[in-house]
């Protein structure tokens, strides 16, 4: 098996935690390719210093953007077939709303809302040793505000984040309406990125505005659903 990705750790009843490491993920399935998933802890020995990426016949490929790029050339799979120049468009712009915004909110609402981070801080450094439980957690907090403050999310209030939050959500909903996916009766690079965000925003585990504001659209809990057996059927979430 000559593809390997590497990624975090499943948990909170998702296939993965990190949206972008499901999105790689479902990328890999839809191409059809081999490949072994293997978790890494620490981000920073990842050839950017984050996760996912993949390694195929010695050719390291990191950001989901390049992994999509390298697929589509290296294997010719066309990820939006079927759909339109509109479509691809609509796509395209869609992706940008939910991997450039409402991302950052879902960091915000873990990494930064005082709620969840307990939970959050738990998830990921609870088993580190003690000293080090103490203190890498608060290294990992202040550079995901630094992030956020530097993207220009986190310089607004908190009202105004889950708001963003909310509306990108409602456009999605919108986007998917009565539709099995994202465009219709088959799944295409969208559902690889609203999927993963959407079934992230549902973790009944980490709870608040984003929960609520994603629990009030009916077509997600389905669409999540379907998504999941289509891909992750065997990953016992």
């Amino acid at each position: 098996m000559s593809i390997k990705y590497m990624q975090f750790q499943s948990g909170f009843s998702v296939p993965n935690p990190s949206p972008f490491c499901m999105k790689g993920e479902i990328l890999l399935k839809m191409a059809g390719v081999e490949y072994a998933s293997e978790i890494m802890d620490d981000p920073r020995k990842a050839p950017k210093g984050k996760l996912p990426f993949l390694i195929d016949g010695g050719t390291e490929i990191a950001d989901t953007a390049l992994i999509q790029r390298h697929l589509e050339s290296k294997y010719d799979v066309d990820f939006h077939a079927g759909l339109t120049t509109e479509q691809r468009a609509t796509s395209h712009a869609m992706a940008r709303m939910i991997e450039e915004r409402l991302y950052w909110v879902t960091l915000y609402s873990r990494w930064i809302d005082n709620h969840n981070w307990p939970i959050i801080r738990n998830f990921w450094f609870g088993s580190m040793p003690p000293v080090i439980r103490n203190l890498v957690p608060i290294i990992a907090q202040k550079q995901v505000k630094t992030g956020l403050q530097a993207q220009g999310l986190g310089r607004h209030t908190v009202e105004d984040i889950y708001a963003f939050g909310a509306a990108d959500l409602a456009a999605l909903s919108a986007q998917l309406g009565k539709q099995a996916f994202m465009f219709g009766d088959q799944p295409s690079s969208l559902d690889a990125v609203a999927y993963p965000i959407i079934a992230n925003s549902l973790i009944e585990k980490l709870p608040g505005p984003l929960l609520d504001a994603a629990k009030s659209h009916a077509n997600f809990a389905p669409y999540v659903q379907r998504c999941e057996a289509l891909w992750f059927a065997d990953s016992g979430n």
